[in-house]
């Protein structure tokens, strides 16, 4: 046997050695070369998320970034851009860089952004609510600051993002684990509701309606006192029961809550299966993002 540093293969006409650069074939009667599949590197799209501290304060796991794994299936290069900033309110969305990054954002990303989603307006609301009643006036004027701004910045992340679908939600009742003290508190936790309907029908229609809004009030199930189901608190409304177990709520039976007003992990789920039932199927196509047609 002879020992040999460079094993060719002579192959078609064409030597391949080791270590030598591979073969580029060319079109017959062309210098262009053929190139790679591009779907190896499929482009970016973008999902921007806006918002209180309810897309962030789950981390890893809060309902944006939910989303972005359910989607990246159906449209590969999909990333998340989640801005959204804790305690924002609908003036400090407007008013303090929140909404004029989300424009930038969009105007710097034309024909590449696929889903924007946005919930604001809990903290514009939720102070209205005292120890032992609602301070309507207050509740009134706050309805009326979120339908201004809101109304404002839709407009403008609209015209920013022509055709891409700008999704909202409703909002869930934090005060429902008071429920669970009886008395005069549980008359506090049964007099949200009216004002939560309120808000949320006002959110639903400033968002264009059913079909841009995540029905996060629905999943909650947070009017319903009427079907009673098991919990650690003993037999209770599912309303009560969901509020408990999917907010960051610390609920005692016969005893106050302890207060708060984002989501659980499993609070973060619910909110993202609402939001995926809203939007149904997303994909690009010619382009372009696309609902219901994938």
């Amino acid at each position: 046997m002879i020992a040999v540093s460079l094993i060719a293969v002579i192959y078609g006409g064409f030597v391949l050695a080791a270590g030598a650069k591979a073969y580029e074939p060319k079109l017959p009667g062309s210098s262009v070369r053929l190139l790679p599949d591009r779907r190896s590197n499929p482009p970016l799209w973008y999902y921007l998320a806006l918002g209180d501290s309810v897309p962030v304060s789950n981390g890893p796991l809060s309902y944006p970034d939910l989303i972005l794994a359910h989607y990246q299936r159906k449209v590969p290069g999909l990333r998340l851009n989640d801005i959204a900033v804790s305690g924002a309110t609908t003036t400090s969305m407007l008013e303090g860089g929140q909404y004029a990054e989300a424009r930038e954002f969009l105007n710097a990303h034309k024909r590449h952004v696929a889903l924007i989603t946005i919930d604001i307006g809990g903290n514009d609301i939720v102070g209205c609510v005292g120890p032992t009643d609602i301070n309507a006036p207050c509740a009134a004027q706050a309805r009326a600051t979120i339908k201004r701004n809101l109304k404002m910045m839709l407009a403008g992340l609209r015209a920013s993002a022509p055709g891409v679908p700008v999704i909202g939600m409703t909002y869930y009742d934090p005060f429902l684990g008071y429920w669970l003290a009886e008395g005069a508190l549980r008359s506090l936790a049964l007099s949200t509701v009216p004002g939560l309907v309120t808000l949320n029908r006002e959110l639903t229609s400033l968002y264009g309606g059913a079909k841009e809004t995540a029905d996060v009030q629905g999943i909650f199930r947070s009017t319903d006192f009427k079907s009673i189901v098991a919990s650690p608190w003993g037999a209770v409304p599912i309303a009560v029961k969901r509020a408990c177990s999917w907010l960051d709520i610390q609920c005692h039976e016969n005893a106050p809550e302890g207060f708060g007003d984002d989501p659980n992990n499993a609070g973060a789920a619910a909110i993202a299966s609402a939001f995926e039932r809203t939007i149904g199927p997303l994909c690009v196509r010619r382009g372009s993002p696309a609902r219901g047609r994938c």
